[in-house]
């Protein structure tokens, strides 16, 4: 198909793709950490179980005595550390904003969210929990900062041991949760709501502001 072809194939009122601003982008990187924190809040709150790394970072807070907050920064450092060593082009502006605000919205929101009494309360929590994190990754990844620095370190897996993303993304949370596990923390349907449903809603998540910057 040549370059007469691809023009005619499109719709006569398609528009190119807008880039979004500069403040966008960090908008969009800061609202989408808030979320994350907040989904880790309500995981907590809602007490069925969380995402696998906030299951490692419930396990350090157990042995610790530090907040989830500071649990989540510090599973953010030791991530960010590895991908220090081993391929530094995967970190940006975005990459460090990760590793600190995530943990701190976590302690904020924890200080409001109220616990949940009742099936009803708890389930509306843990969908929240879902929902909130996978926009968050959304919105975070669309801004375009730099990469968190779990999906930097997921993806060099992915190039150092020649295996699929998906797979790679599958071998770190196992090992998230059964460190966790020694750790004394919980797992629960949360654990595999999150596993199942981050991916597809941060999907979902990048579609939306593409069709939204395309208007």
């Amino acid at each position: 198909m040549n370059a007469s072809d691809s023009c005619s194939s499109q719709a006569p009122n398609s528009r190119p793709t807008i880039p979004p601003s500069p403040a966008a982008r960090v908008a969009m990187v800061l609202i989408g950490l808030f979320a994350l924190g907040a989904s880790i809040a309500f995981y907590v709150q809602a007490s069925v179980g969380a995402d696998p790394f906030t299951v490692l970072a419930l396990g350090i807070s157990n042995r610790t005595g530090a907040t989830v907050g500071v649990a989540t920064q510090l599973v953010g450092a030791g991530l960010l550390v590895l991908l220090l060593v081993a391929d530094r082009s995967h970190i940006g502006i975005g990459t460090l904003l990760n590793a600190v605000l995530v943990g701190a919205s976590a302690d904020i929101v924890l200080r409001f969210a109220p616990q949940p009494v009742g099936l009803v309360s708890i389930v509306a929590m843990t969908a929240a929990a879902v929902l909130l994190m996978g926009v968050g990754v959304g919105l975070y990844v669309s801004g375009g900062l730099g990469e968190g620095a779990l999906e930097g370190v997921m993806l060099v897996l992915s190039d150092r041991l020649r295996i699929p993303v998906r797979l790679s993304r599958i071998c770190m949370d196992v090992a998230a949760v059964l460190a966790g596990l020694a750790l004394g923390a919980p797992i629960g349907v949360g654990t595999l709501l999150g596993a199942a449903l981050t991916g597809p809603i941060a999907e979902a998540t990048m579609r939306m502001v593409k069709i939204v910057r395309s208007r």
